[in-house]
């Protein structure tokens, strides 16, 4: 018994520590806050048992095992949720200073707003139309220092019909009287720009300085 009880409290402070830094993760990479206080909530959970279970000796093991079951389904739940549905758990609110790469105008509208990871740095688009001829006018930017250098790992788009946030592999970006905008669904005879091509020379130079 001392055996299973000694590995059970050891899972327990390892399932804690990872919901430590499982909570730090979320906040600052711009995770929407209700995950955060999911995790780190079940983090507090997990360690008012632990007190409890030292004050109730007779129901300890009952109480590691209760500790145990909703750490590890809270936390599972969360990791595997964001993961798979970026779009829906990151807060897209940019900060009140922020200013788009391209034109350098302070962003007032989220209607179409659209956000790349670069580096360690968040970037904001006024529109989509502006993050493709940011790509497409990568030299120019960069000689300028108008954007940062790095591995680009994130971008985000919010689409025009739908004003869901897509990410880059998911929304058609068409011209329109030469402004590109982004959709969830192609627009009846339009045709999609090829994005990720756009996209990756664009990776290549930014990356690659």
């Amino acid at each position: 018994m001392f055996t299973e009880t000694t590995i059970l409290i050891v899972l327990s402070r390892v399932l804690e520590f990872l919901g430590i830094i499982t909570t730090f993760f979320l906040m600052f990479r711009g995770y929407k806050i209700k995950y955060v206080l999911m995790v780190g909530g079940v983090v507090v959970f997990s360690i008012a048992v632990s007190v409890s279970g030292l004050l109730i000796r007779d129901y300890f093991l009952y109480l590691v095992i209760l500790d145990l079951i909703v750490t590890l389904a809270v936390l599972a739940s969360v990791i595997l949720y964001v993961l798979k549905n970026p779009e829906k758990a990151r807060d897209f609110t940019p900060p009140e200073d922020a200013r788009c790469p391209f034109c350098n105008v302070k962003i007032t509208s989220e209607e179409e707003i659209c956000t790349m990871r670069v580096g360690s740095f968040t970037l904001f688009f006024d529109n989509c139309h502006h993050l493709v001829k940011a790509m497409e006018e990568v030299d120019f930017l960069l000689e300028n220092k108008k954007i940062p250098t790095g591995e680009v790992k994130e971008v985000f788009i919010k689409a025009k019909d739908t004003g869901r946030w897509l990410g880059v592999e998911k929304v058609k970006v068409v011209e329109e009287e030469g402004v590109y905008r982004a959709y969830e669904h192609t627009p009846e005879g339009k045709k999609p720009i090829d994005l990720e091509e756009i996209l990756k020379k664009f990776k290549d130079k930014v990356g690659g300085r």
